[in-house]
């Protein structure tokens, strides 16, 4: 009797196995089912309640859905009508890219970075005004032609 239970149990603890894996394949299945999207025109991508307007509208939907709390790691599908268009991997890496055009002027994806005000960097202060400079250099001048 007690080898039938043993059998018996040893059989029960694979189907448990087995079952405990389908649910957790089920479970991740549902957790990564892709996030709907649309676009619209050139500059609009909408889903779930959500629009962004931008030159890489896609990019900005993924930003705005993240800041809303949507599950950075669950993937983004992009459709025109009823054909996708765009595949983003997760929403958290669509929202850390950016498009910029290379030298060659062909739009890439980039790291998105945060911009300052203007197109340059910040250039550090030497400590001389802009007169004190002027001078030094036409001193430099004289110097040079004397």
């Amino acid at each position: 009797m007690s080898h039938l239970l043993s059998i018996f149990s040893e059989r029960n603890r694979h189907q448990t196995r087995r079952t405990l894996r389908a649910s957790n394949k089920d479970m991740t299945a549902a957790a990564t089912s892709p996030v709907r999207a649309e676009l619209i025109g050139d500059d609009i991508c909408s889903a779930l309640g959500i629009t962004a307007q931008s030159s890489s509208p896609l990019l900005a939907l993924c930003w705005k859905l993240i800041e809303a709390g949507h599950d950075p790691d669950a993937p983004l599908h992009a459709y025109r009508g009823n054909t996708l268009a765009l595949k983003v991997r997760s929403i958290g890496e669509g929202a850390k890219l950016t498009v910029e055009d290379s030298a060659a002027g062909r739009p890439r994806f980039v790291r998105h970075r945060a911009r300052t005000c203007g197109a340059a960097p910040p250039v550090a202060q030497t400590g001389e005004g802009v007169g004190q400079a002027a001078e030094h250099a036409e001193e430099a001048m004289h110097e040079a032609v004397a």
